[in-house]
């Protein structure tokens, strides 16, 4: 073995052991640009993610053990429709992961060790690059994975896209290839920034119907305009029942006041027979008398 390349070697090691620490401490490297593409026409989806990660200083550094952090939130559902309250996050279940790298300008891709791991109620991806990244340079990194991001319901699909990493992420930019329509993404637009350690959610809504997008979800204006049908329709059984009852009280109440002209009636007619026959048992006497 080459005695320069074996003393390198020994320099590229201790390199290692003083730069690995310091990329947690110190702001030593940041990935300056990361391109999410999500194929949601794909069943799970699948998610290619291209990140350029850059040295902020003066010497050559080891990236070693790199991670990103996935999580989804999901809802407790009556039937099909899931309830807005009980939201929970949970893990990401991950499959088909790879990752390549470049250093560079160089063309050429290097597979490296990439595997998942479930921690709590999150997914954290590990990928190893060591690689020396010199000063100046950059190392980009392909990674893909399938995930199932969208949560089916009756006419919308939402999806929770979550994005953390042990670094600054300054310009994230996400791409959805779909057939569906968007309907619904907080926060809207591109170009975010993602402060390190910390866990960007991303909110989108999809539907097959031709909808234009919405300043809330889909399924909560479908299934609120549903519910208040359901209140007028309620209410205008309502009504129109109270409506009928009235109408038969007073139908009732003039049949009552009939009777009572029928028997008033009745009456006055009893008491001119009466006076009529009064009148004629007075002509008979009178007949009898002359």
């Amino acid at each position: 073995m080459n005695r320069g390349y074996f003393v390198y070697m020994i320099l590229l090691t201790v390199m290692m052991i003083i730069t690995i620490p310091s990329i947690s401490a110190y702001d030593v490297m940041k990935i300056s640009d990361f391109n999410m593409t999500v194929d949601l026409d794909k069943n799970p989806a699948h998610v290619s993610n291209v990140f350029v990660i850059k040295n902020l200083v003066h010497y050559p550094l080891v990236p070693g053990i790199g991670e990103f952090r996935l999580q989804k939130e999901e809802y407790d559902k009556i039937f099909i429709v899931p309830l807005p309250l009980s939201k929970k996050k949970v893990p990401m279940e991950v499959s088909n992961l790879k990752g390549y790298y470049r250093i560079g300008n160089n063309t050429k891709l290097v597979k490296m060790k990439t595997y998942s791991k479930v921690n709590g109620n999150y997914t954290t991806i590990y990928y190893e690059v060591w690689e020396p990244i010199e000063k100046g340079q950059t190392l980009t990194v392909y990674l893909d994975y399938d995930a199932k991001l969208l949560d089916d319901g009756l006419l919308f699909k939402t999806l929770t896209l979550p994005i953390g990493c042990d670094m600054d992420i300054d310009n994230l930019n996400i791409k959805f290839k779909t057939k569906l329509h968007e309907t619904y993404q907080k926060p809207e637009g591109n170009n975010f920034k993602v402060p390190q350690g910390t866990l960007f959610m991303l909110k989108a809504e999809f539907t097959s119907l031709p909808l234009p997008k919405l300043p809330t979800y889909g399924y909560v204006l479908f299934w609120s305009i549903i519910i208040l049908i359901l209140i007028i329709i309620l209410a205008y059984g309502e009504l129109k029942r109270s409506g009928n009852k009235n109408k038969d009280n007073k139908n009732n109440n003039k049949d009552n006041d009939n009777n009572d002209n029928s028997n008033d009636n009745n009456n006055d007619d009893n008491n001119e027979n009466s006076e009529n026959t009064v009148d004629n048992d007075k002509d008979n006497d009178n007949s009898n008398n002359d």
